[in-house]
């Protein structure tokens, strides 16, 4: 299966950091400053030694993972998630990035204290059965030092806020402690609300507070854009969520008994055409259509009624008449057919699946992969 990949690690850097200044005195035992500080932090710095504070903390989003290991494997099957990318499918996404959490003597700007996490995220879509879905965010520390070990996190999931884009936190989990080497879970459950269509971009926001001092809270990166709808045709139930962003694939193989003659043709078709509709790698996707009349229009002009059908065969056109690249365009193929095999390949276990499984809806792009 394949899966797209997103680098995030400059949309996390420019992640929105909030630095909360605390007030009290500094542990005996700070350390020297052995990191660099982001401009943000050296600001909270200099603002609360204007203002006679002792101390600050701040988050940094640095971007890429400091795992043992290079990847870490989706509880999502089939992803593997890598530092500094979103990975997604249609139905699926994770992504690995990592947090600073500091604690800074003022004014000396000495380190009293760091704590390096790990930060995996992962959403799981339900497409075909609910509008609902789930959010899961981990924090694993890599390492922790002075003020900054024992740590307790807690994180909200900020979900738009017109009625386009708002979702409902249906489940959200509580504030934890965080310990080195140690993952905990965070799992959140989302909900779109009505039956229109709509795009939401959940925003998780993370508040860490150490022993001494106020909390610090800072903006995770974007697991992606989630869309759902209800849309009749596609489901019978209370509509599903994807990834809209993911381009999916209507698979059909030329060995398959059931639809090999269709297959044949579209593969030869993807190999002749100008432009090579569809194919993946090679061409541009197909774009779906449920305009009535523009596939009415697409199938008169690629499979003519007047055109003679041969015992048993059909006419089979190539792009499908279900798509905006359609016979319409002047650009198509056409092949008489099995009219078994003809009518399975456009059936309820092939593209017509594929357009519910995926949630290819009008103007949705696709690829159709042949093997």
């Amino acid at each position: 299966m394949s899966i797209a990949r997103q680098r995030i690690a400059a949309v996390i850097g420019a992640a929105g950091i909030t630095a909360a200044l605390v007030t009290g005195t500094a542990p005996a035992q700070a350390q020297s400053t052995a990191q660099a500080l982001s401009a943000t932090c050296h600001k909270a710095v200099q603002s609360a030694a204007a203002r006679g504070e002792h101390t600050v903390t701040c988050t940094q989003a640095t971007g890429t993972a400091t795992a043992a290991t290079p990847t870490a494997k989706s509880a999502a099957a089939g992803l593997t998630c890598r530092a500094g990318y979103l990975t997604y499918d249609r139905h699926k996404a994770c992504s690995v990035s990592s947090l600073r959490f500091d604690i800074i003597e003022v004014p000396s700007g000495k380190l009293l204290g760091t704590m390096n996490i790990r930060v995996t995220q992962r959403t799981t879509l339900a497409a075909r059965d609910s509008r609902t879905w789930k959010h899961t965010i981990g924090l694993y520390p890599t390492s922790a030092s002075g003020a900054a070990r024992g740590v307790i996190a807690s994180l909200k999931l900020n979900c738009g806020k017109s009625a386009k884009t708002k979702c409902t936190v249906t489940s959200a989990p509580g504030a934890k402690g965080l310990s080195v080497k140690k993952e905990s879970s965070f799992p959140f459950a989302l909900k779109s609300p009505g039956s229109n269509t709509l795009k939401h971009k959940e925003v998780p926001v993370v508040t860490l507070k150490a022993a001494v001092g106020s909390p610090a809270t800072g903006s995770l990166a974007s697991a992606g854009t989630v869309r759902c709808d209800s849309v009749k045709g596609i489901t019978t139930k209370a509509g599903g969520c994807v990834h809209p962003a993911y381009v999916p694939a209507f698979a059909m193989s030329r060995t398959d008994k059931n639809v090999k003659e269709a297959a044949q043709h579209i593969w030869d078709a993807q190999r002749k055409l100008k432009g090579h509709p569809g194919l993946p790698g090679v061409g541009k996707p197909l774009h779906r259509t449920t305009d009535k009349k523009l596939i009415s229009k697409n199938r008169g002009k690629a499979c003519p009624s007047s055109l003679p059908r041969p015992a048993g065969k059909s006419c089979d056109e190539y792009p499908f008449a279900s798509t905006k690249e359609g016979g319409a365009t002047g650009i198509f193929s056409r092949r008489m057919i099995n009219a078994s095999q003809n009518s399975t390949a456009g059936g309820s276990k092939y593209l017509l699946k594929a357009y519910k499984d995926n949630r290819i809806l009008n103007g949705d792009a696709f690829w159709v992969a042949i093997s």
